[in-house]
């Protein structure tokens, strides 16, 4: 038999034998008092599956239909539920809207944009293309219908299924233990794509040679590594939060599988991680109450890191453009987003009101006959998109897109001070829930000024995820108030 068969075979054993010892020891399925309710199972198995199993890992073809998947089919369950919820009443539109009308509003400043700019994007022939030559394929540029699928109006979705159907502590562990355990797997292969491991690397698309992004990173099956990373931080706040209802050897098996994130981060070899990576630690560290010191959880990882960044200090390694050496001054890369700063502040000038419209900035960026202000070479199609969501959309849609955007932005961070003092000290819905949103809001946000999140729907979808748990929890704080006054 093939070595490497009875490898990947024992590996599956191994994995069923955790899940089995999971179930065993009382997690969240076998609970006393309930079961986790099936929209939270279904949300829970779709948000993995959304990068996961798509068509590149399994698709059925129809003829005269879309390519039915995986994640396709758990998705139109989550839209069965939204719709008999509305009719059941279960799914509600009347008091504490708020961040739905600001959602709404931006939707439909998305909608004006593609009816005035079109609703697909093309990458014409370059004027000039002494510069630019990377670009002159037509079709290369992304669909602004794609973008508004994909970027805002299904998170926006999946914002109001949670806000209405995770409700309970187990709803909320069953989400959780899903982000959790993906972040493992992620983090476990990430060292076979560092380690240039490739046979071990499940699915084999990760390992496309085709796509050379980030390749000689820990990318993941977004393809992307800074995505990846983002998805990596989502598990670890998970499973911190998560620890509190561990014991016995649930908790050690736990703390084990918490370390893995820590070079599964630098694996990434992304500057944006490693910044969302410090902010999470410093949210944890100074609010995020434990029933043990937090220095004794911490102590012993932050001092590994600390280890590590004196050695590579003194070696000169981590000021040098070498990634795989640790280091974090590529200029090259810093040229390129200084030059795409220029660009489209200049684009911002041009239509400071409206923008220039959704999807648009690669067209309009190429067809522009005034050079760059710091001239580089352009490598790939990559170096042209935008790489900063906030400039992004002030560019493509205006001070009208972006006022509207900080508008909801402000509204979900409001919510974070407005439950102060109304949530339990202890438990998933407790009052560290709080903090566990607030870093992976800082997250999104962080990663979101270096890359173009857009196309991948995992990491755009679990923030207001996050955000819908949270006002859900609110509305019905003021339910239970109103009720008590009654």
């Amino acid at each position: 038999m093939d070595p490497l068969l009875l490898v990947q075979i024992a590996l599956t054993l191994a994995s069923l034998a955790v899940i089995f010892l999971w179930l065993w020891q009382g997690q969240p399925f076998s609970e006393p008092g309930g079961r986790v309710s099936t929209p939270a199972l279904i949300l829970s198995l779709w948000i993995v599956s959304s990068e996961l199993l798509h068509r590149s890992f399994f698709t059925v073809r129809v003829p005269g239909l879309l390519d039915l998947t995986i994640e396709r089919v758990l998705f139109v369950a989550i839209l069965f539920f939204l719709i008999a919820g509305l009719f059941q009443g279960r799914v509600r539109f009347e008091k504490n809207i708020s961040i739905e009308i600001a959602m709404g509003m931006f939707l439909l400043v998305l909608f004006v944009s593609m009816i005035q700019h079109g609703f697909s994007a093309s990458m014409p022939s370059i004027p000039d293309p002494s510069w630019q030559t990377s670009l002159s394929a037509p079709g290369s540029g992304p669909k602004p219908s794609y973008t508004f699928q994909v970027g805002y109006f299904i998170p926006f979705l999946c914002f109001v299924f949670a806000k209405h159907y995770l409700v309970t502590e187990k709803d909320v562990s069953c989400l959780l233990h899903a982000l959790f355990y993906f972040g493992v797997y992620l983090s476990i292969i990430s060292y076979f794509e560092f380690a240039d491991l490739r046979q071990f690397v499940y699915p084999q698309y990760i390992n496309d040679p085709e796509n050379l992004l980030h390749l000689e990173r820990a990318r993941g099956p977004f393809l992307n590594s800074g995505i990846n990373g983002g998805a990596i931080l989502f598990g670890f706040i998970s499973g911190v939060h998560l620890l509190q209802k561990k014991t016995d050897f649930a908790r050690v098996f736990h703390l084990t599988m918490l370390l893995l994130f820590f070079p599964a981060v630098y694996f990434t070899q992304t500057r944006c991680v490693y910044l969302g990576f410090v902010a999470t630690l410093i949210i944890l560290g100074g609010w995020y109450k434990t029933s043990v010191e937090k220095w004794k959880l911490a102590s012993l990882p932050i001092a590994l890191v600390c280890i590590l960044m004196i050695v590579y200090a003194g070696s000169g390694r981590l000021m040098s453009e070498d990634r795989r050496a640790g280091g974090i001054v590529q200029m090259s890369e810093m040229a390129i987003r200084l030059n795409l700063l220029d660009k489209s502040f200049a684009l911002f000038q041009d239509a400071p009101i409206f923008g220039i419209g959704l999807s648009q900035f690669m067209t309009a960026s190429t067809i522009s006959l005034k050079p760059p202000a710091r001239p580089f070479e352009l490598e790939d199609v990559q170096s042209q998109f935008q790489h900063n969501h906030i400039l992004g959309i002030a560019t493509e849609l205006g001070l009208v897109g972006l006022t509207v955007y900080l508008m909801l932005l402000i509204l979900i961070f409001r919510r974070l001070k407005q439950l102060v003092g109304k949530l339990p000290k202890e438990g998933l819905l407790g009052d560290n829930l709080r903090f566990i949103i607030l870093s992976g809001w800082c997250i999104y946000i962080i990663i979101n000024m270096f890359l173009t999140p857009e196309h991948h729907l995992f990491f755009n979808a679990t923030p207001f995820i996050f955000a819908g748990l949270l006002d859900g929890i609110y509305t019905r704080s003021l339910e239970r108030g109103k009720s008590a006054v009654g």
